[in-house]
């Protein structure tokens, strides 16, 4: 445990570094160090400093106001952090982060696996702004409370657990936040869901698709993608496979027949698709599935 001595960061606050393991590194999402801060305004940490030139410190950055306000910058996007809110920083670009009021932060840096393709895609879904509401507040000040902790109190949680809870959060936040349509689209949703179930195997476009539910195909598509993670068109060509994958499994249909069974227009087609979203031919997947 460390108390620092950074100027406006007060006695109570905590930060804590770790060295993980070489199987850590390698295999897991990981902390390389974080904190528990309560600042005054003089707080303002920028990237020309020596710490910031840290490698521990050039990497993936949650960063969660419980109170007051933080002012965040990163390549040259600004935005004022509120209580309840997240900001994902990637501390390798310019960056600054400056308390407008007395404020308690809660932060950490994470690497490993896929941490850069997760912050993207997040960032991505809130049309690529700094800052957001999580979708669940609550649940992500309590697990990056409880990632702390284990350093606070070391030897109460093993690393693939900080791992798995790692990848939780990020798979909480990459979760689009609710709209005020939020009823209206799960009813939708859940309409268009069982239209495509009743008919997967027909020809299926998402205009067919947007008229059973009375909506245009391109709002379809954005609540679709909002409340699922897929469009409706790679929705639909997923459960095809899936049924596809069921086939090859139990029967001794031909590959052409199953491509015919499952909606396909061609054997080449329905090999090519099958393929580029498992990785092997369905003739593999037969001998070998996975």
């Amino acid at each position: 445990m460390g108390k620092c001595t950074e100027p406006g960061v007060l006695l109570e606050s905590d930060r804590f570094f770790n060295t993980p393991s070489a199987a850590a590194s390698k295999l897991f999402y990981y902390i390389t160090r974080c904190g528990h801060y309560f600042c005054t305004t003089e707080y303002d940490f920028r990237d020309d400093c020596d710490v910031a030139r840290l490698p521990s410190h050039r990497n993936s950055t949650i960063y969660y106001v419980i109170s007051g306000c933080v002012q965040v910058e990163n390549a040259g996007i600004v935005s004022a952090v509120l209580p309840g809110q997240v900001a994902l920083v990637d501390c390798a670009l310019p960056h600054r982060f400056h308390a407008l009021k007395k404020s308690e932060t809660l932060w950490m840096h994470i690497e490993g696996c896929n941490t850069k393709e997760f912050f993207s895609s997040i960032r991505s879904m809130y049309s690529d702004r700094l800052s957001f509401v999580p979708p669940s507040s609550q649940n992500t000040k309590n697990t990056m409370l409880q990632l702390i902790n284990a350093f606070r109190f070391p030897g109460h949680m093993s690393e693939g657990e900080q791992s798995q809870r790692i990848h939780r959060l990020l798979c909480e936040l990459i979760v689009l936040p609710h709209t005020q349509h939020l009823e209206h689209s799960d009813d939708a949703i859940s309409q268009v869901v069982d239209f495509i179930t009743q008919h997967l195997f027909e020809d299926l476009s998402v205009n067919d698709v947007a008229k059973s539910v009375n909506l245009s195909p391109s709002h379809l598509s954005r609540l679709f993608k909002m409340r699922t993670g897929f469009s409706p068109h790679e929705f639909i060509i997923l459960r095809r496979i899936d049924a596809a994958k069921e086939l090859l499994l139990t029967s001794t249909l031909s590959v052409k027949q199953i491509a015919f069974r499952v909606g396909y227009h061609s054997e080449a087609n329905f090999i090519t698709s099958f393929s580029s979203k498992t990785g092997v031919t369905p003739a593999v997947f037969r001998k070998n599935p996975i």
